[in-house]
């Protein structure tokens, strides 16, 4: 895959991650316009914003290594380029799963929990390899 190629998959997915955090957004108003909605609803719209939140700053995240990509004519790995994808969409996920009563944050409890769990881990990790390797090529292209 060229530079320019990786250069767009991650600028179109961190823009599909923008959009996509952007309905959410939206989404989360209507259940807000309610008569108490955080006691009515269920869900601690609080996580539900902070994965909006997330989304978008990961949008964001994956825009900039795009970019870096591009202005370093960097060849990357596509297994690099698929975890800095996985990890930008993956890593909000736990704070979905906390918005509904499961702490994603906490590796014990049940199946669910302990899965919500190993998501933001493994995205995490994901994200911290696919970086290093993106900055070791460019430090190396520099």
């Amino acid at each position: 895959m060229t530079s320019i190629e990786s250069a767009k998959l991650l600028l179109f997915s961190g823009c599909a991650a923008v959009l996509f955090s952007s309905l959410l957004g939206a989404l989360m108003l209507i259940p807000l316009q309610a008569h108490e909605p955080k006691q009515k609803s269920g869900i601690n719209f609080k996580h539900i914003g902070a994965a909006h939140i997330d989304w978008i700053m990961l949008g964001l995240m994956q825009g900039m290594a795009g970019a870096l990509i591009w202005v370093f004519s960097l060849d990357i790995a596509i297994w690099a380029l698929v975890l800095m994808i996985f990890g930008g969409w993956a890593n909000p996920v736990p704070y979905v799963f906390r918005a509904f009563g499961i702490n994603a944050f906490q590796f014990r409890g049940n199946l669910i929990q302990r899965s919500a769990a190993a998501l933001g881990g493994a995205s995490s990790l994901a994200i911290i390899v696919s970086w290093s390797v993106i900055l070791l090529a460019a430090a190396q292209n520099w």
